[in-house]
């Protein structure tokens, strides 16, 4: 997806008048993935499609479409395939003689998007930062601002001796270092207008000894249209001597016949590799051009380092064609690197209303804009009904809804191991940032780590291997430069030595706790009070995990900052309580507050958190108590998140139920209990349950 809205020339001359050729983009630019489930394709599924399958896709008397539960094949073909033919012995009526093919396409488009909506709170939930960390499958980070810009950020780059270049799209090139910011001057005159400014700088890759400097920026040579100042994308270089640009060499300039009045796509990434100067130049919104091989719309471009066109070009001895053209059909490539381990070249461009590429450029392909597509129009309209076609390439891997995909880089550092070789992609309107494995080829697997800390344009990784990205805002326009600070792994303190009960004590009650084959037991003997085996030492932050099995008819559960007072309840133990619950209610993982307002926490109605538990089985515990956030999971399953700021300290315990006076009885074994109690903040674990805030005066809601 764009930053603006514009149709391309293929949909102008079909449903645009002449007149309509420069609208205002700019309210449009920000509310691009605002109009996710808008538009003409959710008026034909609320007409067609909603009384079977609900209104907001979720399941009636047809399905719901977007649980990833598909029946018969959950394919684009697959799909289309089932609403033009229908599942007549299920009900299901074909509508291949209502709909066209491009509303087909255009309603399958809807579902993902409607999926992605539906799983936005838990992502949002999972990545978002607790005490400034984020959370990660491999890494935990924090992020550190570095500056501060009054306009959009729009390329990071480095020098050798780490100091940074930064590009400012209005047109200002700053050198970063030692925390001071220099604007270098003399950079070329830009045309900021729409998505146009100074873009791209890059130094080359012999620059500790030529010293060059690469920018691209959208340049007006005097070209006019309808008395509209036309621009294009140009690529320069120089150096920088005394904080001045000198120096300078054209590298590519379009002739002033190319150059156009429409303020987007321009493209603009570079890669180097093996003495050529690799970049994108953007459809300039007008779509068509992108097939056209006398144009350098839509493509991707080879040139020797210094400008000069090399004569192995694909299409350099094709009649007419753009000579530097080494790739075509890419609509708008804002995202450009090289694959470190490989030397393949990796690109992702937007595409419109879904649709984004991840696309491995290969010399002289056809990447198949505007005649195929994933996405559709932003008002909600089809584009085309195809997504395949011979002689065009497909995606490796495409976003829909889009994310309005822009920078890429290859992680090649240090700081973050598990990251090495991954690429890591930024997403505008999405406001995130993605890890992506590639292997063979192929993506393995994508995780967000970062989302809605504004817009993502850009990330680069530093020669020391820390991790930069720019983030920008908008009315009014802002840039924020962050360095991600990677946290160390957490140091675990086991509680248990497996021999003895050295550092606990039991309490309260008189049930007997032993330890038998390298295990804690607490056998239910007492029929007059609960019996706790509690830690000698108090915690407020900390992290906890252990595994522990409940046999027979009885009640447990884990005191978490567990208090006692002598002037209440007898001096025996109060507080929060993770619930271990034997019984069909199943509410293991949530919180009960002993001795003061009864269920904080419970799992009415949250059946995957229910299903965790394993009767009278060996349970994995995880437990995070950071400040008034409490987390715990079940076997790995998510069940609590809760924030709750009554008691900041206090013990750990294992409660042993009193036993019915009518018989009965069990025991709880407990294993494996190991504790993170410094910097416990930093060693987190992303959850994907909204967080609830529990109310100091609420009462029990039930008894435990």
């Amino acid at each position: 997806m764009l930053e603006t809205f514009f149709p391309n020339t293929h949909f102008i001359m079909k449903k645009l008048v002449p007149s309509l050729l420069v609208i205002c983009l700019t309210p449009i630019i920000a509310s691009a993935q605002a109009r996710i489930g808008t538009g003409e394709m959710m008026d034909l599924y609320k007409q067609y499609c909603a009384a079977c399958h609900g209104q907001n896709m979720e399941g009636g008397q047809g399905g719901s479409l977007i649980d990833g539960v598909w029946k018969y094949g959950g394919s684009d073909a697959d799909i289309a395939k089932v609403i033009r033919n229908g599942i007549p012995e299920m009900g299901m009526v074909p509508w291949k003689d209502v709909l066209d093919e491009e509303q087909i396409r255009g309603l399958i488009i809807l579902m993902r998007e409607q999926k992605l909506l539906a799983e936005t709170t838990g992502l949002l939930e999972k990545v978002k930062p607790l005490g400034g960390v984020y959370s990660t499958e491999l890494h935990n980070f924090k992020m550190e601002k570095i500056l501060e810009m009054e306009d959009i950020l729009w390329s990071i780059n480095f020098l050798p001796d780490n100091s940074t270049l930064l590009t400012q799209r209005s047109g200002i090139l700053w050198h970063l270092k030692d925390g001071v910011k220099t604007e270098i001057k003399g950079t070329p005159k830009v045309h900021a207008v729409g998505q146009g400014g100074l873009l791209e700088v890059s130094p080359h890759p012999d620059y500790e000894s030529n010293g060059w400097i690469y920018l691209s920026f959208s340049e007006h040579v005097g070209a006019k249209i309808d008395d509209k100042d036309a621009s294009m994308t140009a690529v320069v270089r120089g150096r920088i001597k005394n904080n001045k640009w000198v120096d300078e060499e054209e590298i590519f300039r379009a002739p002033a016949k190319f150059h156009t009045i429409k303020g987007g796509h321009y493209g603009s990434r570079f890669v180097f590799k093996d003495g050529y100067l690799f970049f994108g130049i953007g459809d300039r919104q007008e779509g068509d051009p992108a097939q056209d091989l006398t144009v350098p719309h839509g493509k991707i471009h080879r040139i020797h380092d210094d400008g000069r066109v090399p004569e192995g070009n694909p299409f350099y001895n094709n009649k007419g064609a753009y000579k530097t053209i080494w790739t075509y059909g890419n609509r708008n490539p804002q995202g450009l690197d090289l694959h470190p381990v490989t030397g393949e070249i990796w690109e992702t461009e937007h595409g419109p209303r879904g649709g984004d590429e991840l696309n491995l450029i290969k010399p002289g392909v056809n990447y198949g804009w505007p005649v195929i597509t994933y996405g559709m129009n932003y008002d909600g309209t089809p584009w085309t009904d195809k997504t395949h076609m011979e002689g065009m390439e497909q995606p490796v891997h495409y976003w829909l809804p889009s994310i309005a995909t822009c920078g890429i880089d290859f992680y090649e550092g240090d700081k973050f191991p598990g990251w090495k070789n991954n690429l890591l992609a930024t997403g505008m309107s999405a406001e995130e940032l993605q890890r992506i494995v590639i292997e063979d080829g192929k993506v393995t697997h994508i995780e967000t780590i970062l989302k809605q800390q504004g817009r993502v344009r850009e990330v680069a990784s530093a020669p020391d291997g820390s991790i930069y990205i720019a983030l920008n805002t908008r009315s009014p326009n802002t840039g924020v430069l962050w360095r991600m600070i990677p946290l160390p792994e957490p140091q675990w303190t086991s509680l248990f030595n497996g021999r003895d009960l050295s550092g606990w004590e039991v309490r309260d009650g008189s049930s007997t706790v032993l330890v038998d084959d390298g295990a804690m037991v607490a056998l239910q003997q007492d029929t007059d009070a609960f019996t706790y085996l509690t830690t000698m030492k108090n915690y407020s932050d900390f992290i906890f995990e252990v595994d522990v099995k409940v046999i027979g008819d009885l009640n447990s559960g884990i005191m978490l900052r567990g208090q006692s007072n002598p002037n209440f309840k007898g001096g025996n133990l109060y507080g929060y309580q993770m619930e271990i619950d034997q019984s069909e209610r199943q509410w293991t993982g949530g919180i009960y507050e002993e001795g003061g307002r009864g269920w904080l926490y419970s799992l009415e109605g949250k059946v995957d958190a229910q299903k965790a538990y394993r009767k009278s089985e060996w349970n994995h515990y995880r437990i995070e108590a950071i400040g008034d956030h409490f987390r715990t999971w079940v076997n790995g399953v998510p069940t609590l998140n809760m924030i709750d700021g009554k008691t900041a300290e206090g013990v750990i315990a294992f409660q042993i139920h009193k036993l019915s006076k009518s018989g009965g009885g069990g025991a709880v074994y407990i294993r494996n209990a190991r504790i993170v109690s410094e910097d416990a903040g930093n060693g987190i674990q992303g959850i994907e349950i909204p967080a609830v805030a529990m109310d100091a005066e609420s009462t029990s809601t039930g008894a435990e």
